[in-house]
């Protein structure tokens, strides 16, 4: 199944390049990712899904945005230091560059199939990343995710908006820079129609996107800022 969820994701982002190759298209490309069809293959689709939501909100000292940015779209390397995260693979990136599929596998803590177990949920599913860089016009910057194949997600989506914060204080009596500063909001969207797992969920959805906030942080501190590439 899973062979066929890459098969199909691959199919899609073929359609992204074509899509990509004039400018007077790529806007649509870009806007498109979230009406895109969440096509689960093992999901009950007779339970209604019940949404789970939370938003996480930080700011985060002598850190740029573009930094944290460069971090978050690199998908290959969630599995070295993301919590929960035990593989990540970017599939293909659309030739426009501001999207791209990726596989990942992960675990959820206090989460399992049935009652009594203490082992972690996992789940493997395909992803579509949407990228905006800030620019001198909006000066935000914005990663946004939605599953595409799961089995046991109905949806699952996320959400970067990152923003620079110019802080001074009064040195000697002049103005000195002493950011920068990252201001994060995070938000994770997950639908699902297992009414176990969706009864647990709302216990460690709040404290997961803690987690994984901290550990992008973590990473942006371990790794040096290089505004050229990807890190």
């Amino acid at each position: 199944m899973m062979i066929e969820a890459i098969r199909s994701a691959s199919s899609s982002i073929m359609r992204m390049r074509y899509c990509c190759k004039s400018s007077t298209t790529k806007q649509h490309c870009n806007s498109s990712i979230f009406r895109h069809q969440n096509r689960s293959i093992g999901a009950a689709r007779y339970r209604s899904a019940t949404t789970h939501s939370h938003v996480h909100q930080s700011v985060l000292t002598n850190i740029h945005p573009q930094h944290l940015y460069n971090i978050v779209n690199n998908v290959d390397n969630y599995k070295d230091f993301l919590p929960y995260c035990h593989e990540s693979k970017i599939l293909q990136t659309a030739s426009c560059g501001t999207m791209m599929d990726a596989v990942l596998r992960i675990g959820l803590p206090g989460l399992s199939l049935s009652l009594g177990s203490n082992s972690l949920l996992e789940e493997r599913y395909v992803s579509r990343v949407r990228m905006i860089p800030a620019s001198e016009t909006t000066p935000l910057w914005t990663i946004e995710a939605k599953s595409i194949q799961s089995n046991l997600f109905d949806s699952l989506k996320s959400r970067w908006q990152l923003s620079l914060i110019d802080d001074y204080a009064n040195v000697n009596g002049q103005q000195q820079q002493t950011g920068p500063f990252c201001n994060v909001n995070f938000e994770v969207e997950i639908q699902l129609s297992n009414p176990l797992i969706s009864f647990t969920l709302d216990r460690v959805l709040k404290d997961v996107a803690k987690a994984q906030v901290e550990a992008f942080e973590k990473r942006c501190r371990a790794v040096p800022f290089d505004n050229e590439s990807k890190t």
